[in-house]
């Protein structure tokens, strides 16, 4: 019965050499990825059992296995040098993995930047507009306070113009009792002036 260890080490050199195919094309076109995970994840599994086996052959001694030293060593060579090309491999797609992580991050950080910017224009808007307002809301209390003013000035213009339309009614009431009395006083002596000039037309003629 031939040494099982040898159809491991087969199964995993085959699946290795699939798996370093995979990796070359999903580093080129990232087409790959599902195949290459599920292909790792396998070799993961079969590559512990092949480790779990080594270790047990160690600890037990190669001797009691037919194994030479030399064959202890050349199967921890293998396997630790598996491992590394087996983790090599699994960073390769950890690594994309966090770059896909990361373009959304990063997409998420624009996304939020540009909201920020545009809250921070937003506010500088209503800033802008409350400021606006304040100066409209001055303006109208100045404009009403000098509404007041001047109706307080038209008020006291009315009430001018109306004393001096009373006093000036009074001046024509004045002057028309002013214009009777004269008229008054003229017919009376035009009434004399008349009578005197009859009576010395009248002595005129009894003269003659």
């Amino acid at each position: 019965m031939g040494d099982p260890y040898e159809g491991f080490v087969q199964d995993i050199q085959s699946s290795f050499h699939a798996a370093r195919s995979l990796c070359d094309t999903f580093q080129r076109d990232g087409s790959t990825r599902e195949e290459l995970a599920t292909t790792l994840k396998s070799l993961r599994q079969d590559f512990a059992e092949v480790r779990q086996t080594v270790r047990a052959v160690e600890q037990s001694g190669p001797a009691r296995f037919g194994l030479s030293v030399a064959d202890l060593e050349r199967r921890k060579a293998f396997v630790n040098a598996s491992e590394r090309e087996l983790g090599r491999l699994e960073r390769v797609l950890e690594r994309d993995d966090g770059a896909l992580d990361a373009r959304p991050a990063t997409s998420l950080a624009w996304e939020q930047e540009q909201q920020q910017l545009l809250l921070a224009n937003q506010d500088q808007a209503l800033n802008q507009i409350g400021s606006s307002l304040t100066t409209l809301r001055s303006q109208a209390q100045l404009i009403g306070t000098e509404a007041d003013e001047h109706a307080v000035m038209l008020h006291e213009l009315d009430a001018d113009v109306d004393r001096a339309q009373t006093n000036l009614q009074g001046a024509i009431r004045r002057m028309d009792r002013f214009v009777a009395r004269a008229d008054a006083r003229l017919g009376g002596w035009c009434v004399w002036i008349l009578i005197g000039i009859l009576l010395l037309l009248l002595l005129a003629v009894l003269l003659l």
